[in-house]
């Protein structure tokens, strides 16, 4: 009887294992699944920053995903103070000398959110930071929109912002 207990337990064991092993793998596909699947936005999403410096000028880089490219309209000036879509003014968080706002139009955040810190912090001559201030969306008949502060710090002699696809990004360019 024990021989036929031990013959027994070295069939099952192994299949029971096995079972439980596929059963408990289901859930994690089926999470892995939803967290790659596609962001959707109505026009455009922002993915992602990224700045470097170059000689002469920082460039500072918007990530885009597929669609339409933004307009994109910038504002530049000495006071961190921006207002909301509300209408209550608000500080950009990292202090400097000067700042350039950008309105990103007809753009959502997609997961930049959940990917990107909200202020990202460069060591650049120029460039100090970014930082997400607001996104709208499609409400009361107006766009999307997604609007960004950079912090600059030294002279800036001018800048220039453009787009560019495969990849869509938008790119912006502060001179020293």
């Amino acid at each position: 009887m024990h021989a036929t207990r031990s013959a027994l337990a070295r069939l099952v064991i192994p299949a029971a294992v096995a079972v439980l092993a596929t059963l408990g793998a289901v859930p994690t596909t089926a999470a892995a699944v939803s967290q790659n699947a596609a962001e959707v936005c109505e026009d455009i999403c922002v993915d992602g920053v990224r700045a470097a410096a170059h000689s002469g000028y920082d460039r500072v880089v918007f990530d885009l995903g597929a669609g339409p490219l933004p307009a994109v309209e910038a504002t530049y000036g000495a006071s961190p103070w921006y207002m909301t879509p509300g209408g209550e003014p608000k500080e950009i968080l990292t202090r400097g000398s000067s700042y350039l706002f950008l309105s990103f139009k007809k753009t959502e955040a997609g997961d930049f959110s959940q990917t990107n810190p909200h202020v990202e912090s460069f060591n650049l001559p120029t460039a100090k930071a970014t930082q997400l201030l607001f996104t709208t969306g499609s409400i009361l008949g107006f766009s999307p929109a997604t609007d960004f502060g950079i912090t600059l710090d030294g002279p800036v002699s001018r800048y220039n912002v453009f787009t560019l696809t495969q990849p869509n990004r938008v790119v912006v360019d502060i001179y020293r």
